[in-house]
């Protein structure tokens, strides 16, 4: 994924419309460079027009890992394409914008937003 932050992610479907999906990413637009993992359970919504295309939302948590180590909510939208007859099938194109509710060691609002190719577990 390419964004704030930029790094891997990979989703595990339950069923046609539910998965999980985690992350983790470095973040270099703060003064200090921080680690990001995150972990969300999303809902997806596909489009009658076009079956590979879904609007997606859902919740989870993030953390930041570095000397000021931080706890949040997540809760991601976006729209997800998923790939078909293709060598590699195990993947979906996505772009998702995520605001925050840190919880710990304050309570702030932050976001999150990024492109990029999701691999399927």
């Amino acid at each position: 994924m390419l964004g704030e932050p930029s790094g891997l992610t990979i989703k595990k479907w339950l069923y046609d419309n539910s998965a999980f999906d985690v992350g983790a990413a470095w973040s270099l637009s703060d003064i200090t460079e921080a680690l990001h993992l995150h972990s969300d359970f999303l809902f997806h919504s596909w489009f009658e027009d076009n079956p590979n295309l879904a609007f997606y939302y859902g919740i989870g948590v993030r953390t930041i890992l570095d000397s000021n180590a931080k706890l949040g909510v997540r809760i991601p939208f976006g729209l997800n394409y998923v790939f078909e007859n293709i060598p590699f099938d195990a993947f979906d194109a996505f772009v998702e914008a995520v605001p925050i509710v840190d919880i710990a060691p304050d309570t702030r609002l932050a976001g999150n937003g990024a492109i990029g190719l999701r691999f399927y577990l």
